[in-house]
């Protein structure tokens, strides 16, 4: 089931007998693609969650230049969401960093999910291997696992050897089967590698701006708002 942005929430759970899960997937969305449905549709389906919350970004204080603007991103994120099978899985948009003043820090919007749902609900921040290369330039980023499991698809072609420093560390203490993440609260890392989608935004954008054609990689729907709205266009 989709709701939509301006949906009341949380939800408690009414099966009290096990943690309540949610998932959360974050990101600039510039747009979303399929990819990201992938990635939303697989953690659905091996987490068993009872709800998957999108949360595009407001001001994204690590990407540098142009970003379309929120209500765009919030638009096709609403667009992309509605394409996913959730099952009993509630799938709602959350416009809770588009509408925060400031820049949008990750750790700052686990901490208020966890005061919304509570200290038993088992939350995983959902990503792909990109963003794990790159947590630790986010910031508070060790301060996440006090909040939140870390679940992590890998793309093809991806090696965990890559991994070093206090990432590699992290990873090494905190891996963690399906099952654990389901039954605890946070502070652990699952990492899936059969994801075989291999797309990112930024590749994405500039095919756009070419003018090549796009709609294999996007979701139903967003290929027509950025056509319809002239997005990704060059000058």
């Amino acid at each position: 089931m989709t709701v939509p942005a301006s949906s009341p929430s949380p939800r408690t759970p009414a099966d009290t007998d096990r943690p309540y899960r949610l998932g959360i997937l974050g990101g600039t969305f510039d747009p979303p693609h399929r990819g990201h449905v992938a990635l939303a549709q697989l953690c659905i389906d091996h987490l068993a969650l009872d709800e998957l919350v999108w949360i595009p970004t407001g001001h994204s204080w690590q990407k540098g230049g142009h970003v379309t603007p929120s209500s765009d991103r919030l638009a096709m994120t609403e667009l992309a969401a509605a394409t996913i099978d959730g099952g009993n899985a509630t799938i709602r948009v959350s416009r809770m960093e588009v509408d925060r003043d400031g820049p949008s820090y990750t750790v700052d919007t686990v901490r208020h999910l966890r005061d919304a749902y509570g200290p038993n609900t088992s939350m995983s921040w959902l990503m792909g291997a990109d963003q794990l290369l790159r947590l630790h330039t986010w910031h508070g980023w060790e301060a996440l696992f006090e909040q939140v499991h870390l679940c992590i698809a890998t793309r093809p072609g991806f090696d965990l050897a890559a991994l070093d420093g206090p990432v590699l560390a992290a990873m090494n203490d905190r891996l963690a089967d399906t099952h654990l993440i389901q039954c605890t609260p946070s502070g652990r890392m699952w990492i899936d590698q059969t994801l075989a989608v291999d797309l990112s935004s930024t590749g994405l954008r500039q095919r756009l701006a070419d003018g090549q054609p796009a709609d294999d990689q996007l979701p139903a729907g967003v290929a027509h708002y950025i056509a319809s709205h002239g997005l990704y266009r060059n000058s």
